[in-house]
């Protein structure tokens, strides 16, 4: 069961540092992205939102010791479907489906071990917490954000980018550090807040 060390790898990697781009809008049409008086207050606040969604998207990639890819859909209140150089598993609940060769295998895994991908920060975090640094407007994916550079004691100690959209949602964390020795950097993607047609069905 090689696939399931690598789930684990990805839920780590997120609550560590912190998910494909959504249809550019027209620039006419972009609401500007209000500035928050205060900048801690924003990155909580958005990161809280997040945790609330029904549904999203989600684009890892890993630059490092090896390179990885992995995309990851959610869909409330427990679905979760991953798609790595494996192949696209499903895991609902504490429940890995694990789909190999037409065949389906159920195995059970750690309560909460994909919890990580539904909020950012930690859910009882405080802004008294949080040291953020306010870096201005940016573009993602054609898409007016506003970037942050985040600390927290325990999620990004040594430091995180967060950026954060019009409708006040993260839509990219990138988180740069080491690992046995060597630096990686692991950027994160986030799109489709709430949207309808993600679903995620039993294999």
């Amino acid at each position: 069961m090689r696939l399931l060390p690598a789930v684990a790898v990805l839920s780590l990697l997120l609550s560590a540092c912190g998910q494909a781009p959504a249809p550019a809008a027209h620039a006419a049409a972009t609401p500007p992205v209000p500035v928050a008086s205060d900048p801690a207050q924003a990155v909580l606040a958005a990161s809280q939102r997040f945790g609330q969604l029904r549904s999203f998207h989600a684009s890892l990639h890993m630059q490092g010791p090896r390179t990885l890819d992995a995309r990851m859909e959610f869909v409330a209140p427990d679905r979760y479907r991953l798609q790595t150089d494996e192949g696209v598993q499903t895991i609902i609940g504490d429940t890995f489906f694990l789909q190999r060769a037409g065949e389906v295998r159920q195995v059970p895994v750690p309560p909460g071990l994909l919890a990580q991908w539904r909020s950012p920060l930690p859910a009882d975090a405080t802004a008294a917490e949080l040291q953020v640094e306010a870096l201005g407007e940016e573009r993602v994916d054609g898409q007016p954000a506003r970037r942050y550079r985040v600390r927290h004691p325990s999620a990004a100690p040594d430091g995180m980018l967060y950026w954060i959209n019009a409708a006040g949602l993260p839509v990219r964390i990138e988180r740069q550090g080491q690992t046995q020795g060597k630096a990686f950097k692991v950027t994160v993607d986030y799109s489709r807040f709430d949207d309808p047609t993600l679903q995620i069905a039993v294999p």
